[in-house]
């Protein structure tokens, strides 16, 4: 049926608009063409970066591929949580929350910058600082949402692996002069911690990169240097996440720590009320136990001890680890995951990171290890297990070498911008 036209035209703003025809409840409006709005090239063609943690039904599933402190929050968290004030707008910039934050680290409220986890924190970053055409250096294997955020962007990623003695990191930058370089300490997957004591030499390297040294599992360490005594020059950010070490993965809490420009420029990337009143109040509880803070860092040094003397006893090789994780060789990662999972069991597979013969197991508590490490022993007898190839362990140097020598990402046969998820 041919639509009517309406008897009188239509008035906006004092001009005469052609009438607006009347549709049929249920006859449709097609669009003349199949032409339709498109989004930029560097959004419609980005590929999400993989990431850990189980989504599937976790009654009967104990997860291993996400990173947490083994204890859990503090068990005031979830007080705070019943009595937030969800009828209210929560504070624009957390602004409770950087105070709290500025006296436990000596640093103005402006110079800290809370965000929805640290991952919005690494999109902000790369709004602020990346453009089209503009350059950024990840080192890897890494974190996958570095890559991403830069990508979407439009800027371009340059993959560079901790391995052997190809080139010196500080000549490297000096010949890059990237935009933004990545550093993640310790690493994930790795676990391996980066030299912070490197990055006054290559802030002189590359003195126009801003420097991001993401410190989401620093925290749950033992006596490794930060990062966060150089951001007062403005060359550095040290990212933090509040999801590892206070368990509030579910929550989304994470700071940086920046010189004032810096800061101030990632604030304007953000979003108003970017966290919300329940987050703020938990994380705000959270910080002041720091007994618990110590608690999970005593936890999470036993169960990675633990688990890794139980790879050691399957006769595997586990990676050196600063973190609350373990990335192992396995041979065919793939295989053994879903081994794994149909004994109950999620562990992470290393393929989206270029490192399809490793599996990364993140620490829960000792019976929870002993039924995986028991699960794993099963699954492995029923393979004939290789030692990895040179080519494809790099001889122990992509994770037992210290990061200041870098190799191609090519040169390994790995992809540029695999590097996945927490």
């Amino acid at each position: 049926m041919r639509a009517e036209r309406s008897r009188g035209p239509i008035r906006e703003g004092g001009n005469e608009s052609r009438p607006l025809a009347k549709v049929d409840a249920d006859q449709s409006l097609s669009p003349p063409s199949l032409v339709h709005p498109r989004p930029v090239p560097s959004i419609a063609d980005l590929a999400p970066a993989v990431h850990g943690s189980w989504e599937g039904n976790i009654e009967s599933i104990l997860d291993f591929s996400a990173n947490g402190n083994v204890i859990g929050p503090p068990p005031a968290a979830r007080d705070a949580i019943g009595a937030a004030a969800i009828d209210r707008y929560p504070e624009r910039t957390s602004a409770s929350l950087r105070q709290v934050l500025s006296r436990r680290h000596g640093l103005d409220p402006e110079m800290i910058v809370v965000g929805n986890g640290s991952t919005e924190l690494i999109w902000a970053v790369a709004r602020a600082y990346l453009a089209p055409g503009s350059v950024s250096l990840v080192l890897g294997p890494t974190y996958g949402e570095y890559a991403t955020a830069c990508r979407a962007a439009g800027a371009e990623v340059r993959d560079l692996w901790m391995a052997g003695e190809l080139v010196p990191l500080p000549d490297y930058i000096s010949d890059l002069q990237p935009m933004v370089a990545w550093l993640c300490h310790p690493n994930n997957p790795t676990g391996t911690p980066f030299p912070v004591e490197l990055l006054p030499e290559l802030i002189e390297a590359a003195p126009e990169t801003l420097f991001v040294v993401d410190e989401a599992y620093w925290t749950l360490t033992h006596g490794l240097a930060s990062a966060a005594a150089y951001v007062t020059g403005g060359h550095v950010v040290v990212l933090r996440s509040l999801t590892k070490d206070l368990g509030l993965a579910g929550l989304r809490v994470g700071y940086a720590l920046a010189g004032r420009q810096v800061s101030d420029a990632m604030q304007r990337a953000l979003p108003p009320w970017n966290v919300s009143s329940v987050a703020q109040a938990a994380a705000l509880v959270a910080l002041a136990d720091t007994d618990h803070l110590e608690l999970a860092r005593g936890a999470v040094a036993t169960s990675r001890g633990h688990l890794e003397r139980g790879l050691h006893a399957l006769g595997l090789e586990p990676c050196p680890s600063e973190a609350n994780f373990v990335l192992v060789w396995v041979g065919d990662a793939a295989a053994i995951t879903a081994g794994l999972l149909a004994q109950g069991c999620v562990v992470r597979d290393c393929k989206s990171f270029g490192l399809p013969e490793f599996i990364r197991i993140g620490v829960r508590s000792l019976p929870d290890q002993e039924r995986l490490l028991a699960a794993l022993a099963e699954v492995l007898g029923r393979r004939a297990l290789t030692p990895p190839s040179p080519a494809a362990a790099g001889e122990g140097a992509v994770f037992r070498a210290s990061p200041t020598t870098v190799g191609e990402a090519g040169r390994r046969g790995v992809a540029p911008g695999t590097g996945e998820g927490r």
